[in-house]
């Protein structure tokens, strides 16, 4: 999450809550498919010391990659441009450094113009002197979430085909429940440079754009992007931010909550009692570029907590079960149906 704007140095324990917000937001939370070994594993990779942190242009990064690309593989993503990392170039100081996306495609089960998009940064703040800056919450958090979701969806993507197949053969076989409800498209990005200024998130929005440019800008019916979704604090909630951009936020967020249980705040509250700078949700990570370039978004995110943006964000402080029920959470805004999304 992006440093320059939180400006975190006392961490946001200092929030007050009523009892009762407490209570309506319960610890129990049900997941249905997410698996938290699956989820664990990621992120002890993601946060190994071999990957000294994953900052932009580090050996580390170059590792990150190789991970993630190996797991796109595993799971059946295809390169979205020929390659699965997608390189940009963005402005450091009077110079320019290189980033490189990680993004690849699962196709409907039946073709169709429409598109959601799942984004998380991978990248960190690697390391200082000899202290390697894990960011498990920060973003590792995020890219376990984007891939639970991506096999996830390619499972039931494989299920609906070969039920497809099966019905062709014999079409008197029963139809199975609980496929895609509607052909969708999705693009999974695992952004670099988001913590030095959002620049993954513009290179993407830069790509969409062009003529040539597979989805367009305005076939993507909505966005996702989840940065720090593993460390839940008081309230037991995530925080969905973007709710103005859609008239049926009411019903998106039942929808999200009645599957796990898990308690969904429609904005991010405001510290008290602390010296800790207001955040602009709105410009704190990568939804900010797809805003700007009209793409509907909704943002998945924790409060900064302690740990925020320090060598004590580790591994073993993830709530897993937290993050499978986020994960099941973000899996069903890519089955929502079209008209709910206006």
């Amino acid at each position: 999450m992006l440093a320059t704007l939180l400006l975190i140095s006392l961490f946001i324990s200092g929030c007050s809550h009523s009892n009762s917000s407490y209570a309506r937001c319960k610890t129990q939370l049900a997941h249905l498919w997410a698996n938290t070994d699956q989820l664990h594993a990621d992120i002890a990779k993601l946060t190994s010391p071999e990957f000294e942190g994953r900052k932009t242009g580090s050996l580390g990064a170059e590792l990150t990659r190789q991970y993630i690309e190996q797991r796109y593989r595993d799971i059946g993503l295809i390169p979205w441009k020929d390659e699965y990392s997608v390189p940009f170039t963005y402005p450091y100081n009077f110079g320019e450094r290189i980033g490189v996306n990680m993004v690849g495609v699962i196709y409907a089960h039946e073709p169709t113009d429409k598109w959601r998009v799942i984004v998380a940064h991978y990248d960190h703040l690697g390391k200082k002197g000899r202290n390697i800056y894990p960011g498990a919450d920060d973003n590792a958090s995020g890219i376990a979430a984007l891939l639970q979701v991506a096999t996830r969806v390619a499972s039931q993507v494989e299920k609906h085909n070969r039920i497809k197949s099966d019905t062709l053969a014999d079409p008197h076989q029963e139809q199975t429940k609980g496929l895609l409800l509607e052909p969708v498209n999705t693009l999974f990005v695992a952004t670099d440079a988001e913590e030095p200024g959002l620049f993954g998130g513009y290179a993407l929005v830069e790509q969409l754009k062009q003529l040539s440019a597979i989805p367009q800008i305005k076939q993507i019916e909505l966005a996702i992007n989840m940065d720090m979704v593993g460390r839940p604090s008081r309230p037991y909630a995530i925080y969905l931010e973007g709710r103005r951009g859609f008239s049926h936020f009411d019903k998106i967020k039942q929808t999200l909550t009645e599957k796990t249980g898990l308690c969904i705040k429609a904005n991010h509250p405001n510290p008290q009692g602390r010296r800790v700078q207001k955040v602009n949700w709105l410009r704190a990570s990568d939804h900010y570029p797809l805003h700007k370039a009209g793409i509907p978004w909704l943002y998945f995110g924790v409060p900064a907590h302690k740990d925020y943006h320090k060598s004590s964000d580790t591994i073993d402080k993830i709530d897993l079960n937290f993050l499978a029920a986020v994960s099941e959470s973000a899996y069903q805004l890519l089955i929502i149906d079209s008209l709910t999304l206006k």
